[in-house]
């Protein structure tokens, strides 16, 4: 016990005495943090600049192109003279979205037929495009409606009368959780905790190795030989400084932009905790396996840098081919960033993640098994050169000795 004692003061002496290290674990998630709370604080697409083509300019025309203007979500910048400059203006950047009214719009309106007009987004930027498409087609729906309800109130029915005629099924949506598609609510949580990940598995990854590289290997070992207990207090004393880290973060993100916590503490605290331990676990995985903290990190980067992408996170893991569903289950990100969502939106318990925090678990000790492992036998290997060493110096002395 006093040896695991000694070996923890170490490794914060270490870390006080490189404070760069210590600031960088702590600082580069805190930054994020507020990168990402800032940057998506207004939660959805607005002002996004529209251009118009009309052919069939009229009072009809000018009536959509209103709606438009009065909506939060566009800005109609003015009108262009066909297609062509349409494409050339968001080429330039002029616009990011269009509406374009054919030269029998009017005509086909007053002769009660159905009208088209369209609406068109460039779609480079999906958030572009399915804004403008969702949210154009509202106004375009309540326009549409509302030319129809006079023309109805203008032969003589009632306004009552005229809704029921053009809208029959009456309906309300309701989205719970995230009632205003709040970007922010999305994806901060990920994108936060996956640099919590990238940062703390890189530390992690050269805690080992690095002792072996700086030849602090007879010092760590005169304190203790037992593996175990070199790699627990490494473990320990990385997982103190990310969870303390990762708390920070998330008062920030409740605190400060005001993204909701709804999941209680306990189930924050558990299932936080072994993300984490898996993560430092596989750092250490790392550590032991490679021969120098180079290697280490580099694997580290390798292993970790698809992690979201396959996560699930920003794209279902439902909707990737079968072999990349398969292979995002090895990343603890995958187990933690949609349930995490979850707990945090929904305010799920523990049943709900249960499965999740079983597989980090497992994950966790795996990585800690093999990592004791690698450092005994790495251990063992360094021990018996050091003494090979001290045999040949010793014989090459006995000469001399004897002279």
């Amino acid at each position: 016990m006093k040896g695991w004692f000694r070996l923890f003061l170490r490794e914060w002496v270490y870390l006080c005495k490189r404070p760069r290290s210590l600031v960088l674990m702590i600082l580069i998630p805190v930054f994020v943090t507020c990168i990402c709370g800032s940057s998506y604080g207004k939660g959805y697409f607005s002002q996004l600049k529209m251009g118009v083509v009309d052919y069939s300019y009229s009072k009809q025309t000018r009536e959509v192109v209103e709606g438009f203007r009065q909506s939060d979500y566009f800005d109609v910048v003015g009108y262009y003279e066909d297609e062509e400059a349409i494409s050339q203006a968001m080429k330039n950047g002029e616009i990011v979205g269009c509406l374009i009214f054919p030269a029998d719009f009017t005509k086909k309106l007053q002769l009660g037929q159905q009208a088209e007009v369209l609406l068109g987004s460039n779609a480079v930027n999906m958030g572009y495009g399915s804004t403008i498409n969702l949210k154009g087609s509202e106004v375009l729906g309540t326009i549409s409606t509302q030319m129809a309800v006079k023309s109805l109130v203008a032969k003589g029915e009632t306004v009552e009368d005229a809704l029921a005629a053009m809208n029959p099924v009456s309906f309300y949506t309701r989205q719970w959780y995230n009632p205003t598609n709040n970007f922010n609510f999305f994806l901060t949580f990920g994108f936060v905790i996956a640099t919590v990940q990238q940062v703390l598995i890189y530390f992690a990854a050269i805690s080992l190795a690095r002792e072996k590289e700086s030849g602090h290997l007879a010092e760590v070992r005169s304190i203790s030989k037992n593996a175990a207990v070199q790699v627990t207090v490494k473990c320990v004393v990385y997982f103190i400084i990310s969870l303390m880290t990762w708390l920070i973060c998330s008062l920030i993100i409740r605190d400060i932009y005001g993204i909701p916590m709804r999941g209680s503490r306990q189930v924050w605290l558990a299932y936080s905790s072994l993300f984490l331990l898996s993560i430092i676990t596989m750092g250490q995985f790392f550590s032991a396996l490679m021969p120098n903290p180079v290697w280490a990190t580099s694997l580290s980067l390798v292993f970790t840098s698809p992690s979201l992408v396959l996560s699930g996170y920003t794209w279902p893991t439902i909707a990737l081919p079968a072999f990349y569903q398969k292979l995002a289950q090895v990343f603890p990100l995958t187990h933690f960033v949609i349930g995490y969502r979850n707990v945090a939106l929904m305010g799920c318990g523990f049943e709900a993640i249960r499965g999740d925090m079983m597989l980090l678990a497992g994950i966790s000790v795996v990585c800690m098994v093999l990592s004791i492992a690698l450092w005994h036998w790495k251990m063992a290997i360094w021990e018996k050169k050091q003494n090979g060493e001290t045999i040949t110096e010793i014989k090459a002395a006995e000469p001399s000795i004897e002279a």
